[in-house]
């Protein structure tokens, strides 16, 4: 009887222990429907308001499964208001809960990127990639892969990046933005010919709303012209450009303003060189 009064004692303990350690596991449903809401409060750009829910929720709410994703919540609201010290530290003590936690290390990347932190960033998305191999969610881990390819592209690493982005496109191939990031990489890089064949792909994939794509591509082809001129003075390039030239680079703005482009100084260089 005494026996089965200590190993009674001791498994009341042990769960004593675990009960301490972890927390509560079970997220109410009031938590539930609040992080659900804030959540979508980020998504809609609503930073501050998620901001001030998320540090509610982290308050009231004491289960685990609550607290994980509200520092993520937390982390992301601050990275959209560019408070990126605020986001890591938010971010970290979700990883404290959760060292896998997917959208905590997704948001301690993206702090990481706003304060410059690349080599830091790039190994945390590659943790993440690691987390999601067998990840259905494609375009999340497309998301990821183009995240790598910018902070490839941020160091220079031109041939790595655009290996990158291939295989975030390769993912999801029917995301326009992705062919945009890829065509801002070869237009970095001085290959301005490929880069508008990438943004015409994502012009072809976004149709009405390829307003951004059309803006890349059009300061692609002043960037490439101003390169091959040595000049930056609107006036000056358009004494240089050849009347194929200046068809193309005019014929691409009138297209992108039709669209829905506004941008006061594709519309001042229109006005120095399509007359």
């Amino acid at each position: 009887m005494k026996t089965s009064t200590t190993l009674l004692f001791v498994a009341v303990s042990i769960l004593l222990s675990i009960g301490c350690k972890s927390g509560l596991v079970t997220t109410s449903n009031s938590c539930y429907n609040l992080i659900k809401s804030s959540d979508d409060q980020n998504k809609a750009g609503d930073y501050n308001s998620a901001l001030a829910n998320f540090n509610e929720i982290l308050k009231k709410c004491d289960a685990y499964d609550a607290k994980i994703p509200a520092y993520a919540g937390k982390a992301a609201a601050l990275n959209g208001l560019r408070q990126y010290d605020q986001a890591l530290t938010a971010a970290k003590e979700g990883l404290k809960l959760d060292k896998n936690s997917i959208n905590n290390l997704f948001e301690k990347a993206s702090a990481e990127m706003g304060l410059g932190m690349n080599a830091e960033a790039k190994t945390d998305l590659q943790s993440i990639i690691s987390l999601t191999e067998k990840n259905k969610n494609t375009s999340q881990r497309a998301t990821i892969y183009a995240k790598i390819a910018t902070l490839e592209s941020h160091q220079h690493q031109w041939a790595d990046a655009q290996n990158t982005v291939q295989q975030a496109i390769s993912l999801d191939p029917a995301n326009g933005d992705l062919y945009i990031l890829q065509g801002d990489i070869y237009a970095a890089s001085g290959n301005y010919s490929s880069a508008a064949t990438s943004y015409d792909k994502a012009i072809d994939i976004q149709g009405n709303a390829a307003a951004p794509a059309w803006k890349a591509k059009i300061e692609a082809i002043i960037k490439m012209n101003q390169a091959k001129y040595n000049t930056h003075d609107a006036s000056g390039l358009s004494a240089k450009m050849s009347i194929s030239e200046k068809q193309n680079l005019c014929g691409a703005i009138k297209s992108g303003l039709a669209s829905g482009l506004k941008s006061m100084d594709i519309e001042m260089t229109q006005a120095a060189i399509c007359k």
